[in-house]
C-alpha cells in the first residue's frame, strides 16, 4: 500500500487538494506550535547530560558493579526523536557486561512470552578459577539461583543501594551553570527513577540492562529477519506483577532494532509524535508509549515502503483507525501483539473499562478527522486545536 485513499463523495468534485491541504495546514501549524520540543531541547539536554555523567561516574566508582559497566545508550521518546510538548522525560539505558558474556546461555521463558532466562553456568564455571574476576563471581554467587540463573530482584536490589548510596554522596543534589536542582530517587518498575527540581524540571529513567550479542539472541524465524544485522540486545530486569522473590525472568528489549526499523520513514516519525500528544492532551495515560510505537514496528513491515511518504496528517488519521481496532471488545476483540513474540498481546493487561475508554476515544477521534479531511469547516481549526493543544480556546 503505498498511498492513502480516503472514499468519500465531498471528493469527487475535484476539491479534495484544497480542502486536504487547508487540514493538512492547521496539523502542521499544530505540530509547530504544540508538539515540536526544539524550543526547550538546549537547555534540558544540557542539564540532563550535566546529571547523567555524574551519576553514571558515581556507579563506575561504586565497586565490583563498577567493572561491569559498558558505556549507556539514550532510548525512549528522546532518543527515537519522538518525543513531544517538553523534553521533561529521559530514558537511559546502563549496559552491563559480565566477564565471558558471551558464555551466557540465554532461553526463552515459556512461562512469560516476551521474557528470557540468563544461565550464569559457564560464566561461572570460567571466571571461578581466574583471581582478577573473582569480586564479579562472588557477586554472582549473591545474585543467582541455585540453578545459576540471573535473578532480577537480587540485581535490583543491589542496585536500589547503588543509586541510593550515589545519592547520599551527590547530597541529593546537583549544581549546573551555577544553579543547584534537588534530586528525588524512585524506583519505577525496572528503573531507576531520578526526578529534578530546579531550573529545569524532569526525570530521567536509569534502566539497566544485560547486554547480549545477535548470537544469543532467541527469536522466532520472522522475528529474527526484523532483527537484521543488529549487533546487540538487552535484558531487563522488569519485576513482575505483583512482584516476585528470585525472579528469573527478563524482559528481552530490542532497542536498537527498533531504531533501525524506524529509521529513514519520513513521515513515520511526525505520525507517531501527533499520535502521542494526541494521547497525552487527552490524558489517556494507559496508552503508553511503547503501544503506540508497537503498533507502528508492525506498519514499518506490513506497508510497502512508499507509504510513508504519504502526509503525517494521513498516516496519523489511518494510525486512529488501527489503534481503535486493536482495542475493541467487540464484534471481535482486537489485539496488540508484542512486535518481537507475537503471542504476547500487549492490550491483555488493561481492563475491559480501560479499552473501552480508549477505543471511544480514538475511534471519535479518527471520525472528526476523517469528517474534517473530507469537509473543512467552521469547526475544523477547533477541533485541530483540541486535539493537540492542553489549552483551551
Amino acid at each position: 500500500m503505498s498511498s492513502i485513499r480516503y472514499h468519500s463523495s465531498a471528493f469527487d468534485d475535484g476539491s479534495f487538494s484544497v480542502m486536504a491541504r487547508n487540514l493538512e495546514n492547521m496539523v502542521n501549524r499544530a505540530n509547530a506550535q504544540y508538539v515540536k520540543i526544539d524550543k526547550h531541547r538546549e537547555p534540558y539536554t544540557v542539564h540532563y547530560n550535566a546529571l547523567r555523567d555524574k551519576v553514571y561516574s558515581e556507579w563506575k566508582e561504586s565497586g565490583v558493579l563498577g567493572t561491569l559497566l559498558k558505556g549507556s545508550t539514550l532510548c525512549g521518546g528522546y532518543g527515537d526523536k519522538l518525543k513531544v510538548s517538553m523534553p521533561d522525560e529521559f530514558d537511559l539505558l546502563i549496559h552491563l557486561v559480565f566477564p565471558e558474556n558471551d558464555k551466557i546461555i540465554v532461553k526463552a521463558d515459556a512461562s512469560k512470552k516476551g521474557n528470557v532466562i540468563l544461565d550464569m553456568t559457564k560464566v561461572m564455571e570460567i571466571i571461578g578459577s581466574q583471581e582478577h574476576n573473582k569480586p564479579v563471581f562472588d557477586l554472582l554467587q549473591k545474585i543467582v539461583n541455585k540453578k545459576k540463573q540471573l535473578l532480577e530482584d537480587k540485581l535490583n536490589s543491589l542496585l536500589q543501594s547503588i543509586m541510593t548510596q550515589t545519592l547520599n554522596k551527590m547530597g541529593n543534589q546537583i549544581e549546573v551553570a551555577g544553579r543547584i536542582s534537588h534530586l528525588e530517587y524512585k524506583k519505577c518498575g525496572p528503573a531507576h527513577t531520578i526526578f529534578v527540581k530546579g531550573p529545569c524540571e524532569y526525570s530521567v529513567d536509569f534502566v539497566p540492562a544485560i547486554r547480549l550479542s545477535a548470537a544469543q539472541v532467541v527469536l522466532a524465524p520472522e522475528q529474527r529477519r526484523h532483527f537484521g544485522g543488529t549487533l546487540y540486545w538487552d535484558a531487563i530486569p522488569k519485576p513482575m506483577k505483583p512482584a516476585k522473590t528470585d525472579n528469573a525472568s527478563f524482559r528481552a528489549s530490542f532497542y536498537e532494532a527498533e531504531r533501525s526499523l524506524l529509521l529513514g520513514k519520513q513521515s513515520l516519525k511526525p505520525a507517531i509524535r501527533l499520535l502521542k500528544q494526541n494521547r497525552n492532551v487527552k490524558n489517556k495515560a494507559n496508552l503508553k508509549s511503547y503501544h503506540i510505537k508497537t503498533l507502528f514496528l508492525w506498519q514499518v513491515v506490513q506497508q510497502d515502503a512508499s507509504y510513508w511518504s504519504n502526509s503525517p496528517k494521513d498516516i496519523f488519521i489511518e494510525m486512529l483507525g488501527k489503534l481503535a481496532d486493536s482495542l475493541a471488545l467487540t464484534p471481535k476483540k482486537g489485539k496488540l501483539p508484542f512486535f518481537w513474540d507475537p503471542k504476547l498481546d500487549m492490550f491483555a493487561e488493561l481492563t475491559d473499562s480501560q479499552r473501552t475508554d480508549l477505543f471511544n476515544h480514538f475511534r471519535k477521534c479518527e471520525y472528526t478527522f476523517r469528517k474534517d479531511n473530507g469537509n473543512v469547516n467552521d469547526c475544523t481549526e477547533n477541533n485541530v486545536h483540541s486535539s493537540f493543544s492542553i489549552n483551551t480556546r
